[in-house]
């Protein structure tokens, strides 16, 4: 019997510790936010669903184009973006506005042990387990 290859280990929990724009101005982050990552079986190898919790949920598909690399840097992509719509506190709101934009933008992901960097047009976001 022939095996499945192996999806990569980034499903879980993370928290998003830090957030640039895209001119590498850091973003003031006023309280915790949090992500989760999951893969299924009726997914393909190389997507993910994500839940970035902010002040909305900001969800989407995850697609790496090179899944079966062994690099810890790879192309990638999230969308479409999809959201809750309830009206956070001004300063969270501000957050998620930045997040709502970098996201999208996403071009590459990149891992090493504990964390998770989205690299995007419009800035990065880092996580960490």
């Amino acid at each position: 019997m022939e095996s499945k290859p192996n999806h990569l280990p980034l499903e879980g929990d993370y928290k998003l510790i830090k957030m640039e724009d895209k001119n590498g101005e850091q973003i003031p982050l006023p309280s915790d936010f949090s992500m989760h990552i999951l893969h299924d079986e009726k997914m393909a190898l190389n997507q993910y669903r994500i839940a970035l919790k902010i002040g909305n949920t900001l969800g989407g598909m995850l697609t790496l184009d090179a899944p079966d690399d062994t690099s810890k840097k790879m192309p990638a992509k999230i969308g479409p973006l999809m959201s809750t719509m309830m009206m956070p506190p001004p300063e969270i709101f501000h957050v998620e506005q930045c997040a709502s934009k970098i996201v999208p933008s996403m071009q590459e992901l990149s891992y090493s042990g504990s964390e998770l960097i989205f690299h995007g047009t419009e800035g990065t976001l880092r996580f960490e387990r």
